[in-house]
Formats: structure tokens, C-alpha cells, sequence
């Protein structure tokens, strides 16, 4: 009773250290961080063509295979350019620090717990705030597995969004004239 007595003590007196999470939430886990957008040569307005960087972030908690990933619409349609489908093919997957993967036949893998990366550069097609739906597709034992993440991508136009710190949060105004 004593020494129970001793050890609660000892661990109230200890600093508290935070925990992070290294592993996936879920089965399939996506995480994307919009790393810029390029505006292309062009005149402004609706005829405004750019690129969006995407940075996505892949994680698994049981050991998936055949890891595809698809550019979609926010209503699920394929990602169009000039009317053509857009397709990521042959990404460079790397793992979570940084080495390059090769792909399986049946295309990148993760391991157990595991974690694998690329960047996308989505094409952008019309001065307006780009809603880019990034959808992952795996196998676990020969059942699929499928997860998906949204992106916005400002090109051409003001973003009306929020800016929000944890604290504060700033809306833009607009004056009447």
C-alpha cells in the first residue's frame, strides 16, 4: 500500500510529456497539405489556367497493397482538362522518411502501420476556388479498402475564407462603394 502510495506521488510530481499519435486513424488514413499554387502564363479571368501541389500523406494500419490514388470533383466525377480525364500515373511514392518506394506489380504498398508519400500537381482550369477531391483505394487481404480527402486551391480570385489560428479567426470585409 505504501510503495502504490509512493509511486502515485512520484508520477503526480513528474511533468506530464504529450502523446503524439504515429500510426493511422482507420485502416486507410489520407492526409493533403496544399503546398502552392502556380498560376500559368495566360490572361486572368475565366480562361486562367494554373497548378495545384498537393502534398499526400498515405498511412495504413494493416499492411495494404495495391495503394491507387484518383483527382476527382467534389460530386465525384472524374477531374477533367479540356475535357479529358486526369490521371496520376506513375507517382513517386517515397515512405514516411523520405526514401523512394518501388512500386509492386500491383502498385505501391504499405506496410504494417506504415506510412507512404507523394505530391500531385493538379492542373487548374478558370480563375474561381478549386474544391480537388483526392480519393486512395487499397487491398487488406484481398478486401478493398478506400478513404478520401478534399483540398481547396485558390486561383485568379480572392479566398473568403477564414483565417483561423486556434485563437482568432479573421473574416475579410468587403466595403460598400
Amino acid at each position: 500500500m505504501v510503495s502504490a502510495l509512493a509511486m502515485l506521488a512520484l508520477a503526480a510530481m513528474a511533468p506530464a510529456k504529450p502523446a503524439f499519435a504515429t500510426e493511422a486513424k482507420g485502416d486507410l488514413d489520407l492526409q493533403l497539405r496544399l503546398v502552392e499554387t502556380v498560376p500559368g502564363r495566360g490572361p486572368a479571368g475565366p480562361s486562367m489556367t494554373g497548378v495545384a501541389r498537393i502534398e499526400v500523406l498515405v498511412e495504413a494500419f494493416r499492411a495494404t497493397g495495391g495503394v491507387e490514388l484518383r483527382v476527382l470533383r467534389p460530386n465525384g466525377s472524374a477531374w477533367t482538362v479540356k475535357t479529358r480525364p486526369f490521371t496520376t500515373r506513375d507517382l513517386a511514392w517515397s515512405d514516411r522518411g523520405g526514401e523512394p518506394l518501388e512500386p509492386g506489380a500491383d502498385g505501391p504498398s504499405i506496410r504494417v502501420r506504415g506510412a507512404i508519400r507523394t505530391t500531385i500537381a493538379v492542373p487548374l482550369e478558370g480563375a474561381a476556388i478549386h474544391e480537388i477531391v483526392v480519393a486512395v483505394t487499397g487491398l487488406v487481404g484481398g478486401d478493398p479498402i478506400a478513404t478520401e480527402g478534399v483540398v481547396r486551391a485558390v486561383l485568379g480570385v480572392p479566398d473568403n475564407q477564414p483565417v483561423d489560428d486556434g485563437a482568432f479567426a479573421n473574416f475579410p470585409l468587403q466595403r460598400e462603394k
